[in-house]
């Protein structure tokens, strides 16, 4: 159970940040090409995909030990989206057309 919480952890922070970063317009063209219509919904589900992260890092180890590993996470889920974004941007089309079938 501690691999799938740790692994649910991972992906929330990935898709947390991925989230965050296509609420910002400059991402959201480089990915989909048109302008972003609603940047709202984005930040809410990022910072959500965030704090379920922190959730699922608290119940896989300890308070103590997971206020050291989610920030590790987050950093590396940032890393990680900043690039894809700047190596392969339509990597995050799928997340995009997810989060707004009609602006993708």
């Amino acid at each position: 159970m501690s691999a799938l919480l740790f692994t649910c952890a991972v992906l929330a922070a990935l898709a947390g940040c991925a989230c965050l970063a296509l609420s910002q317009e400059r991402h959201w063209k480089a990915v989909t090409g048109t302008a972003p219509h609603a940047r709202r919904p984005l930040r809410i589900a990022g910072w959500a995909l965030l704090t379920a992260s922190l959730a699922c890092c608290i119940l896989c180890e300890r308070a103590s030990f997971a206020a050291l590993l989610w920030p590790l996470l987050v950093m590396l889920a940032a890393l990680a989206t900043a690039a894809v974004l700047t190596w392969r941007p339509g990597l995050l089309h799928p997340l995009a057309r997810l989060v707004a079938p009609k602006a993708s």
